[in-house]
């Protein structure tokens, strides 16, 4: 019986266990999110990025407005009420206080010239500028901000599994020495020793444990959405700077930072603004069209009149006009010294994030000769300790060293990857093919 169950019901079983583990792969594979994914998520609900859209597409509709000053404008004047005239004779017609009438008239403006508008203008555009280049720093900011958060949980996650492998070693000791005491072969030495170990591996991965969820909160505020299972990274090899020069990241720096073009835009706009309020003293010249019409409901009297001439606006004297002078003349002094400042502080970034580039290196890999070291070292002084050459104190330090080799690898690993998006942060040149580039070197 049973073997016929076997014989007509086993490949069905085998085909069901291979289906579900092809299910199961299908669904491992849809849940682990790689950094384009964390990238779009982030860039469809960052509301620092929206924000400054939002103020480019104000700042686009202040140009608008400006242009539109300089156009026509229609206007339409009308006016209802009692008068006031006096003994005026009209066809023999006496008209006295308290007569009521009716008034409007409609005026079609053209500035010819109006230095202030133009300037305004002006500003408006250098303002459109400087937020253009706000929108583009914070696009590579987010760029930038994503990188560092997801190689953060990536980092996190590592830290946590050296310690839980570190606690299950010591626990495991731990458990051998109690038993050797206890059939009189034991050191009570080894086993406070031991307790002592765990006790502080178990503090370990606690203290890893909060750094992780710190870590998940971070990129989940990016993104706002839970974190699946991140892709980590595969085996790299650590690349220095390109060119590994610091003068062309400079003048990169200095030529594409949007920060200082940011600045300079918003120099410009000061010096507008200041030729506008020195402007307030020039003429206005403008065209005016009217039709006037005036009806007296007293008499018959219904008085149309059209025109046509030109309107010159001359300002004698606007104390405001002096005072909006020397206000824009200091705003104009401090965006200057708020660009020097800029670039100032751009090279300084730049010269950070390519020397913590270069030093990231040199750490990397010199922590994976420690790990390699560590390794070879906990595998002799195990066998050692099989063999009774060496001592259980022996076999605790060397997985101490074993495991801080391995914090220190990971956290040489991930922090290299983030200074390499960090110096093109620095020199105004991240952008979504670095997002590529970095999601090329994770698992699939």
């Amino acid at each position: 019986m049973v073997r016929q169950f076997q014989k007509y019901y086993s490949p069905f079983f085998s085909f069901f266990f291979w289906f579900c583990s092809v299910l199961l792969q299908a669904y491992s594979a849809i849940a682990v999110e790689d950094l384009v994914q964390v990238f779009h998520q982030a860039l469809e609900s960052d509301p620092i990025l929206s924000r400054e859209s939002y103020l480019f597409n104000g700042s686009q509709a202040g140009v608008s407005l400006a242009k539109a000053a300089l156009g026509p404008t229609l206007s339409i004047n009308t006016a209802a009420g009692v008068g006031s005239l006096i003994d005026v004779n009209i066809n023999s017609f006496s008209l006295a206080t308290g007569t009521s009438f009716e008034f409007y008239t409609v005026l079609l403006t053209q500035p010819l010239f109006d230095g202030q508008k133009l300037s305004a203008l002006k500003a408006a555009k250098y303002q459109k500028e400087a937020q253009s280049s706000a929108v583009q720093y914070q696009r590579q900011q987010l760029i930038f901000r994503v990188i560092q958060a997801y190689f953060g949980v990536l980092q996190a996650q590592a830290n946590e599994r050296v310690s839980e492998t570190e606690l299950s070693l010591y626990e495991e000791i731990l458990k051998q020495t109690e038993a050797f005491l206890k059939i009189g072969k034991g050191d009570i030495v080894a086993v406070k020793e031991a307790k002592a170990r765990y006790d502080l591996s178990q503090s370990s991965l606690i203290t890893a444990k909060n750094a992780l969820n710190i870590s998940k909160a971070i990129l989940e505020r990016i993104t706002h959405k839970p974190i699946e299972e991140l892709a980590d990274v595969k085996e790299i090899s650590p690349m220095s700077p390109t060119p590994n020069e610091l003068g062309p990241w400079v003048q990169t720096a200095m030529a594409n930072q949007p920060l200082i073009k940011q600045a300079k835009a918003l120099v410009d706009v000061s010096y507008a603004q200041l030729e506008q309020n020195k402007r307030g003293h020039w003429p206005v010249l403008s065209v005016v069209g009217s039709s006037s019409q005036l009806a007296v409901n007293a008499i018959p009297v219904n008085l149309q009149v059209a025109a046509g001439f030109l309107t010159l606006s001359v300002p004698l004297y606007d104390g405001q006009i002096d005072q909006r002078i020397k206000q824009s003349q200091a705003q104009a002094k401090a965006t200057s010294e708020f660009l020097r400042n800029t670039s100032d502080q751009t090279k300084l970034d730049t010269e950070e994030a390519f020397l913590n580039l270069q030093s990231s290196v040199l750490q990397l890999k010199s922590a994976k000769t420690a790990l390699d070291s560590a390794k070879t070292s906990y595998a002799a002084t195990k066998k050692g300790y099989e063999l009774g050459t060496r001592s259980i104190i022996d076999l605790l330090t060397v997985i101490s060293d074993l495991s801080n080799a391995t914090r220190n690898y990971y956290n040489a690993l991930y922090n290299h990857l983030v200074s390499r998006a960090q110096l093109k942060a620095a020199a105004g040149i991240l952008n979504q093919e670095d997002i590529l580039a970095f999601n090329s070197i994770l698992k699939r």
